[in-house]
């Protein structure tokens, strides 16, 4: 009977924890930071303490990678200060994953090209919903308005994005089933699949991963998807970017480690 309790106990205080956390996330998900330059245009803000949006500009357009918490566009429209642009010079936007604090913003830009992985569209349609309770909860507590993803991604593909630039899709599923990672001009946007940590890239926290045995075999999959690509740069969306040319021997050590 006391070990009841103490479980008991236990799932109440982590209950209150993650709702606390929930309700400042809703109620801070305006919150933004200034722009922060990784290379010439190219730039990433920090919404809601801890989420980062990029977006670059190339010639007269701009692209974003994820759009943020905030349903109004908040990071989208600080990280359009940095570059010194407005909303109707976005063309593109690549979301690496379905979830709430990635997909919010992109209601907000309704002539962009919206490109998700085809196996998360139903989750950024609003018909169906994440895997893992605590995805679960902050959809409830901070839900994203629904997405209407006009470039569905299946398999490996290649964007002409102007200039003669691209942007390469990456399949890498796991954290969720339409999960990607992009890349473009050297920076590898990863998304949740992985954190910036004291330095070292790690797998995303259990926590917050229901598939954590999928997710590092996505990982692993980037060594020969990415064998004949430059990678100076890793960029992820909770924990921010390696340091430039150090990209590419962080990720290769966190494949051999995991």
């Amino acid at each position: 009977m006391r070990r009841i309790k103490q479980v008991f106990a236990l799932a109440l205080v982590c209950g209150i924890l993650l709702g606390a956390g929930a309700l400042v996330l809703r109620f801070g998900r305006a919150r933004v930071s200034e722009a922060t330059t990784i290379k010439p245009g190219l730039v990433s803000v920090t919404n809601a303490g801890g989420i980062s949006v990029f977006a670059a500009k190339i010639g007269p357009r701009v692209i974003f990678f994820d759009t943020g918490l905030d349903p109004e566009g908040h990071p989208i429209d600080a990280a359009l200060t940095g570059l010194g642009a407005y909303r109707g010079a976005i063309k593109d936007v690549f979301l690496t994953h379905a979830h709430m604090d990635h997909v919010a913003g992109a209601s907000q830009l309704p002539e962009a090209q919206i490109h998700l992985g085809a196996a998360d569209v139903p989750m950024a349609e609003g018909k169906t919903h994440p895997d893992g309770i605590l995805v679960k909860v902050l959809e409830l507590v901070v839900p994203a308005p629904p997405v209407a993803v006009n470039q569905p991604i299946t398999g490996p593909a290649s964007f002409d994005v102007g200039e003669g630039k691209t942007v390469k899709a990456f399949p890498v599923p796991g954290h969720t089933p339409g999960s990607y990672a992009f890349l473009f001009d050297g920076v590898l946007f990863v998304g949740d699949i992985m954190v910036f940590k004291q330095g070292q890239l790690e797998p995303t926290p259990s926590m917050f991963d229901p598939h954590p045995a999928e997710n590092k075999a996505a990982i692993r999959s980037l060594k020969t998807q990415l064998a004949n690509e430059t990678v100076d740069t890793v960029c992820t969306a909770h924990g921010g970017c390696t340091p430039k040319g150090l990209g590419r021997n962080l990720l290769d050590e966190l494949i051999t480690r995991i």
